[in-house]
């Protein structure tokens, strides 16, 4: 289960353990991958277990035994169908034994939704479907022809009224009325009772597929909470806990395929086995999907909605590098007056208030000026030009600016190295059109999303090719989407070549996000001067 490295290790090892949600892989954790994806190569089993595009992981440990590095492997969820291939590390709790509790309530639900489907596509309930809609044609086209026939009469009674005056002639028009309106009542109340018979007999199977539901509802509701139960898991500082009680204490209920993923897989099988992590990475094997940027050997951070809170108890006891560099928080004011600052942004400060509690540039703006208002954003590891409004007006004309995309700007990035990306010659210029949306279950990453994302435009042109084969590109943001430069790079669709320092999506090591805001065009809120700033900084 745990593997030597097929050669000496010259690389120091680390002092400080991975930030899943945040790192740039260490050597040995890169080393690590690169030998696991040979193995994958070499083998034709795992060739085709792992051939339609998995996230693996590595951990590279240490025992008190042999100080020397080796490493683990595992696999997020099932691959080829099997919870359990030689040479990864297997489930925190395997819910594939065929005689098993999981098993055996999974089949009971899978029962149930036999039980769902044969009763909505049965034939009696499309045939009753089929006579209701016939049975309410019938009614109106009955009703309707009663409602007719009455008009007709109506008028030439009404003419008779006007012609005769005679009692008895009278008198047997308004017997004649009475009859059609109690004639009509007659033909709806036939045709209610029948339409109504069909809906009690429609509502009945639709009730019994409803109490199915519900109860298949709590049926997997009471599965996933024992599920969560069994899972026990073990952090660094010796204390255990079911993934059902870690998130619980934040008040959350675990995701479906909890404790699935390569990381937590990964840690708990090092503590159970007294080993000691050094560093961890996971990484995309195999094709790349057309939603979110997964590309093949590229590392990517661990998700959030089911790792969160779950590797934040695991690693307690362990100390965490951190990545994020220590931005000097003077604001680099290049342009003030009585409307707006215009600010050169450092790389790793945010724009505005977030919830890592890091002091945002809009903070220390807002110690010169209290007024001082965002109009727009930039990521905390992007570096360059804002513009901030000093007064409400300024900030309502500023966002309306940005809203009718009438702001010109014009980013500098370094892109990575890849073969697999988009062939780029230096003087390409090219546009990129793919609509975004949230990626809910890894936030804060976006993808690629034809059916329900907003749409997002971007036009590039490259500088140059180094001859380490990363690329130098300007880019233009036509909207203004969250990650939209990042996704667009990074994603096949687009560019397929991740910013160098990306850390969410992929990038080759850097020592920051290689993107840079260098200049931006708009109309001075108060003047309607046409204004430019730019501002250089080595990004690279």
């Amino acid at each position: 289960m745990i593997h030597s490295f097929s050669e000496n290790i010259s690389t120091d090892i680390p002092d400080l353990f991975t930030d899943p949600f945040r790192y740039s892989p260490h050597p040995l954790a890169m080393k690590a991958a690169e030998e696991l994806m040979g193995r994958i190569k070499s083998s034709p089993e795992l060739k085709e277990a792992f051939a339609e595009g998995k996230m693996l992981g590595v951990l590279v440990v240490s025992s008190e035994e042999d100080p020397t590095p080796r490493y683990l492997a595992a696999f997020s969820g099932n691959a080829g169908g099997k919870s359990t291939i030689e040479g990864f590390v297997p489930p925190i709790y395997d819910l594939c034994n065929p005689q098993g509790y999981f098993k055996m309530k999974e089949a009971e639900i899978s029962a149930l939704n036999t039980r769902i489907r044969t009763l909505q596509d049965s034939e009696e309930l499309k045939s009753l479907r089929s006579e209701l809609t016939e049975a309410e044609k019938s009614m109106d086209e009955a009703v309707n022809s009663q409602k007719s026939l009455m008009s007709d009469l109506k008028k030439k009674r009404d003419e008779i009224r006007n012609s005769d005056s005679d009692p008895d002639t009278l008198e047997k028009l308004t017997k004649e009325s009475q009859f059609q309106k109690a004639e009509l009542k007659r033909i709806k109340t036939q045709w209610e009772a029948r339409t109504s018979d069909l809906k009690d007999r429609i509502s009945g199977l639709q009730q019994e597929i409803k109490g199915l539901k519900d109860l298949r509802k709590n049926m997997s509701d009471a599965l996933q909470e024992w599920i969560f139960r069994q899972y026990i898991v073990h952090n660094a500082s010796g204390e255990e806990s079911s993934i059902y009680d870690i998130f619980r204490c934040d008040g959350l209920i675990p995701p479906g395929g909890t404790g699935e993923c390569a990381a937590p897989k990964l840690l708990e099988y090092a503590f159970r086995n007294r080993l000691k992590p050094l560093a961890m990475g996971e990484f995309w094997h195999g094709l790349s999907p057309d939603t979110a940027v997964r590309t093949q050997g590229r590392f990517y951070p661990s998700c959030t909605s089911k790792c969160g809170p779950l590797l934040k108890y695991m690693l307690k006891g362990l100390e965490l590098e951190n990545p994020v560099l220590s931005a000097d928080q003077k604001a680099d004011i290049i342009y003030e007056d009585s409307d707006i600052f215009v600010v050169s942004k450092k790389s790793g400060i945010p724009s505005v208030p977030g919830l890592n509690g890091l002091r945002s540039l809009l903070e220390t703006l807002q110690d010169t000026d209290i007024s001082t208002e965002s109009v727009h954003r930039l990521d905390m590891d992007t570096s360059g030009i804002m513009i901030f409004a000093r007064n409400p007006r300024a900030a309502a004309d500023l966002k309306r600016q940005f809203e009718e995309h009438s702001i010109r700007k014009t980013y500098k990035a370094r892109l990575s190295a890849a073969p697999e990306g988009t062939p780029l010659n230096e003087g390409d210029v090219g546009i990129i059109e793919l609509p975004l949306s949230p990626d809910y279950d890894e936030r804060p990453r976006q993808k690629i999303d034809d059916v329900q994302g907003k749409p997002a435009h971007t036009e590039y042109e490259i500088e140059r090719v180094n001859p380490d084969e990363s690329i130098d590109i300007l880019l233009h943001p036509h909207t203004g989407r969250t990650h939209q430069l990042r996704v667009h790079c990074a994603h096949l669709r687009g560019l397929g070549h991740p910013i160098a320092g990306d850390l969410l999506y992929g990038g080759s090591p850097a020592p920051r996000l290689c993107l840079h805001a260098w200049r931006i065009t708009f109309s001075h809120p108060s003047t309607g001067e046409i204004l430019t700033f730019d501002t250089l900084r080595n990004i690279y």
